[in-house]
């Protein structure tokens, strides 16, 4: 079991800084998932824990040692990678067995090991196949279970589930939930996909362009995201975002938008004469026909495009030339073309001051 901190790790490769400043703690037996898009410095900072690059600068410990200068080797760390990196002239037996032999762990604790692991990952029929002879699921799972069987204090994981078709990548991300409660080792997750990060993260840092943005559950960063990089990242489909201005109103500071004027509270109300962003997320924004008004800050809305989901509605809206996105109740009867008045929920409104893109709260 082992903590892992990153203090002031920097990175640059020439002239591009890849990680800028990173201090970050992950606790004890935390799933911690790194997420952001693409470029973002995630995957350097995996690397970089691993021993795969050389900070810059800053230390990195694995419990209470520094292992900046400490072989991969030696950092009693697992990974498992985006393509598998399995032998292809190995059997899955050999395959989960191979780290072990190599750091002459006995055969009998070797043999005990990777049944352990087979059991675990239901793959004890595939032990004597070769990875040609295996799904994208089966060679993710071997993967998975060579980590596992070396039992490290850290699980380092890259991508692992972006080879796999939608359905797969669902029934995989349970397994890998599942595992970590069974193990209950410290592991960090990288991935693009903020629904895998929602879904599967203890906690989440969210980084961009080498820095960290926000670490927090996953709760917290989708209803109180600290800037306009955050809220516009989390969450399926992205926040409805809507410049305006905060002024004077008879009954207190608002936020005029032009087709609509939001009643402000709080640190937002203080900010009379700021131009700021308000974000709303489509889930927030409601038919006023099927649900109740109160709270709700009424809209008239045009219908461009209405996407049938199943369990919702997902509705393409414009309003003085605005082009935002509401998620209803498959009650709402639309088609394109037609007004609809919906009502934006004021107690989850989000606002940013446009200048520094931080939340006002």
């Amino acid at each position: 079991m082992a903590t892992v901190t990153y203090e002031h790790v920097n990175k640059k490769f020439g002239d591009v800084t890849a990680v800028k400043d990173l201090n970050l703690q992950v606790r004890d037996e935390e799933f911690l998932v790194l997420v952001g898009p693409s470029g973002c410095g995630k995957t350097t900072a995996l690397r970089m824990l691993a021993g795969l690059e050389e900070q810059t600068s800053g230390d990195i410990f694995i419990g209470e040692r520094r292992v900046n200068d400490v072989a991969p080797k030696d950092r009693d760390i697992a990974m498992v990678f985006q393509n598998y990196a399995l032998y292809p002239h190995m059997s899955v037996y050999d395959n989960i067995a191979f780290g072990l032999k190599l750091r002459g762990v006995d055969r009998k604790e070797i043999e005990r090991r990777v049944n352990e692991v087979a059991e675990m990952l239901s793959i004890g029929q595939l032990l004597k196949r070769k990875p040609k002879e295996l799904s994208g699921g089966q060679r993710q799972r071997v993967a998975v279970g060579r980590a596992i069987a070396r039992e490290p204090a850290v699980f380092l994981m890259d991508e692992p589930l972006s080879n796999l078709d939608a359905k797969l990548r669902i029934q995989t991300r349970a397994m890998l939930q599942k595992l970590h409660q069974r193990l209950l080792r410290t592991t960090i997750y990288v991935t693009h996909d903020q629904v895998e990060a929602m879904t599967m993260g203890d906690r989440i840092a969210v980084m961009n362009e080498g820095v960290l943005q926000q670490l927090d559950t996953p709760e917290n960063l989708h209803e109180r995201p600290v800037n306009l990089f955050v809220a516009g990242f989390i969450g399926s489909p992205s926040m409805n975002f809507f410049d305006a201005k905060i002024v004077s109103g008879p009954g207190g500071a608002v936020a005029d938008a032009g087709f609509f004027r939001a009643p402000l509270k709080g640190k937002a109300a203080e900010a009379v004469g700021r131009d700021v962003v308000l974000g709303v997320r489509p889930e927030d924004i409601d038919d006023l026909a099927n649900a109740q008004q109160n709270g709700h800050l009424p809209v008239e809305a045009k219908v461009e495009v209405v996407e049938f989901l199943g369990n919702e509605l997902q509705l393409q809206l414009s309003a003085d030339g605005k082009v935002f996105v509401a998620r209803v109740s498959t009650d709402t009867q639309t088609r394109p073309g037609a007004a609809l008045r919906v009502g934006f929920n004021l107690r989850k409104l989000h606002v940013f001051d446009k200048a520094t893109e931080v939340a006002l709260r």
